[in-house]
């Protein structure tokens, strides 16, 4: 698995730049959502404490300062989705031109054991799988390490209690996470077999369609592709209720958190063991806390769909063609 990996990476070799860059904003961009509510506790417990005429500057400059990091922040999420897509296309550019070129190398023996959709599958869906992989897959890592990790952190020296209040729904929330999204990975996987068998389908009917028409077989070959389009459906009605399930479920799951916090804070508060400024510190960070759980959540489903992809591609450069090309 370690080569595989070592051998998928050599693929960001002429994108160096690009993707350090990408890299840069994507942590720049986490570090800043961990700064905004260090800087609103910072007006809430000590700037509104200051005379008013004190306070009114404090506060414009900080309000300007936090739209500056805003407009930054949102420089960098545009970067990523934008640059990183781009390099993204590039790889899998490469890519489909490295596995197109092996195609044409092939001999008739193994286009004859080979069903033409799967073969346009390895060509397009499992490229596109593989560059999601090299594009989202490094970023949402780094991002989901520095924003859980940050705000936990921040979270415990600001107030244990709370923290842990915050924390004590995550592992039920990663545990409804990972069972969903393997019952989605299940679903997604039953799709793409039915898209790869509607391809195939197609592929026979129009190749072989003046024989279709000779013998006016043309209704014979309408039904049995809407039974393959049924059978399609069908399996996107199943991945479509795991995924309502995974959507419904998470938020409820966030929504709890903040519940606790809040009800715990409160609490707290009424005892005057706690000032405000920590519950709403806490509230701020509550989406830090869960936003990564679900970018490491689809990470790892990017990561099974663009390895296993990855896998098939190399499967396929491993056929050896009958004819080789003279060594110079």
């Amino acid at each position: 698995m370690f080569e595989k990996l070592k051998k998928l990476a050599g693929y960001y070799k002429p994108y160096k730049g690009l993707f350090f860059s990408d890299m840069f904003f994507a942590i720049l961009g986490a570090a800043i959502t961990l700064v905004i509510p260090l800087i609103v506790r910072y007006i809430t417990s000590s700037v509104v404490e200051l005379p008013v005429s004190e306070a009114t500057g404090i506060i414009v400059k900080l309000g300007i300062f936090m739209i500056a990091l805003v407009a930054v922040e949102a420089f960098c999420n545009f970067y990523i989705a934008y640059y990183g897509h781009i390099m993204g296309a590039r790889i899998e550019r490469d890519m489909r031109n490295e596995i197109f070129g092996h195609y044409q190398k092939l001999s008739f023996a193994f286009y004859d054991n080979q069903k033409v959709g799967h073969l346009l599958s390895r060509i397009t869906a499992d490229l596109f799988d593989i560059s999601e992989l090299l594009h989202h897959g490094p970023e949402d890592l780094v991002i989901s390490i520095i924003k859980f990790a940050g705000a936990f952190g921040i979270l415990v020296m600001v107030n244990e209690k709370l923290a842990l209040a915050a924390f004590f729904f995550v592992p039920f929330l990663i545990l409804y996470a990972v069972i969903f999204n393997r019952k989605m990975k299940t679903a997604f996987k039953e799709n793409r077999a039915r898209i790869a068998d509607i391809n195939t389908q197609i592929e026979d009917s129009l190749s072989g369609i003046r024989v279709v028409k000779s013998f006016a077989n043309e209704k014979e070959e309408m039904k049995k592709f809407r039974r393959g389009n049924e059978r399609f459906v069908d399996s996107k009605k199943t991945s479509y209720k795991y995924m309502g399930g995974y959507n419904s479920g998470m938020g409820a799951f966030t929504t709890l958190i903040t519940i606790a916090v809040l009800l715990a804070g409160a609490y707290f508060m009424a005892r005057g063991e706690m000032p405000v400024e920590d519950l709403v510190t806490a509230l701020l960070y509550i989406n830090n806390l869960t936003d990564p759980v679900k970018k490491l959540i689809t990470f790892t489903e990017q990561f099974q769909n663009g390895y296993s992809g990855y896998s098939r591609f190399l499967e396929v450069m491993a056929v050896a063609p009958d004819i080789k090309d003279k060594e110079d």
